[in-house]
């Protein structure tokens, strides 16, 4: 492969994702909103399209002459279902369907989540074989688009991807779990057992799954959209540690050289009222936040673990440092940026 078009190239998955792309010779376009800030791919080397994913002949127009699409373009909030519904899922099948009619179609891979899969039961990480049983109204979105794209696998290779709790420098939205621990040594967990587990993946590392799901993964079958689960071409790429959520915090102040963290327990029903707070305070003034009623349903399913053991096995996919340096990396980027 030698050109991919990059939907959300200007989030941050995207950023690193770009910049990954780059590193492996490859001529990087980003399909991106006249909205968005440009400047980090320019920088980049990307070249940039200018459209929108409800607008099919801007899409047309930026598929032209690639041989890999990487969708990781989505919305994480919305006002309404629909709205998150219209981007997640319809906006997927928008460009799957104008990547399907042309004459020689490109590779697609598609970026979801692992919402789009639902909890795992205690002690068992999820797998790509289980059946898929979002618990959120973002995880439906994410897997409608999911379904959207294996509807057109007869008739171009798709490959799709979820990752779990993503992080790294850069992350506004992941930024909020590492300010408490950094300003008071606080680490708020939901739940009151600190039982809950979590699976994680730094940008890059997921940047380098990408590539190899890109490069060499198995394509999804087209009967799969009729399925509650995906026989093959799906990978869940995470690092192979799974944390408690509260040892999640330790890790944190340890890279920011904190002996001492506070494990504050949150019951479900606070974080449940705080998350329906929000919501309604988000239509109260038309804008749009990350911690919401259905963010907080996800906080308190269960455990979010899933299994890498399908990419490590197909593709070799390894993180390339462990989830401890990554931890340090991120701290370190946040520091140095004067975000702390």
């Amino acid at each position: 492969m030698n050109t991919v078009l990059l939907t959300g190239g200007s989030g941050f998955i995207g950023g690193h994702l770009s910049r990954v792309l780059a590193e492996h010779g490859l001529n990087v376009r980003c399909l991106v909103r006249s909205t968005s800030d440009k400047e980090e791919l320019e920088k980049q080397g990307a070249s940039i399209v200018v459209g929108d994913l409800s607008d099919r002949e801007s899409l047309t127009r930026a598929i032209k002459g690639v041989d890999v699409v990487v969708h990781a373009a989505g919305a994480m909030k919305s006002l309404t279902h629909q709205e998150m519904m219209r981007v997640n899922g319809e906006g997927t099948s928008n460009l799957v369907s104008v990547c399907a009619n042309r004459t020689s179609p490109p590779v697609f891979v598609l970026v979801s989540s692992i919402a789009a899969a639902g909890v795992a039961m205690p002690g068992r990480p999820i797998r790509e074989k289980d059946d898929c049983k979002p618990v959120s109204k973002y995880g439906l979105s994410k897997r409608a688009g999911e379904i959207a794209a294996a509807a057109f696998a007869d008739r171009l290779p798709v490959t799709v991807v979820r990752p779990p709790i993503v992080f790294g420098g850069g992350d506004q939205h992941g930024f909020h779990l590492f300010q408490p621990i950094w300003r008071f040594g606080i680490h708020p967990v939901p739940g009151m057992r600190h039982r809950r587990h979590v699976s994680l993946i730094h940008a890059a590392d997921l940047a380098e799954g990408i590539v190899l799901a890109a490069e060499k993964g198995a394509r999804v079958i087209k009967d799969d959209a009729e399925r509650e689960h995906f026989q093959q071409g799906c990978y869940f790429v995470s690092d192979p540690q799974h944390v408690r959520y509260s040892q999640l915090g330790t890790l944190i102040g340890r890279a920011m050289g904190r002996r001492l963290i506070f494990k504050l327990p949150s019951p479900d029903l606070v974080i449940i009222a705080l998350g329906g707070a929000n919501s309604c305070l988000a239509r109260l003034s038309g804008r749009a936040r990350v911690f919401s009623f259905d963010k907080a349903r996800e906080g308190t399913a269960g455990h979010w673990i899933c299994s890498p053991e399908r990419i490590q096995q197909e593709l070799g996919f390894a993180p390339k440092a462990s989830l401890e340096d990554r931890l340090q990396e991120t701290v370190d980027w946040y520091r140095n940026n004067n975000w702390f």
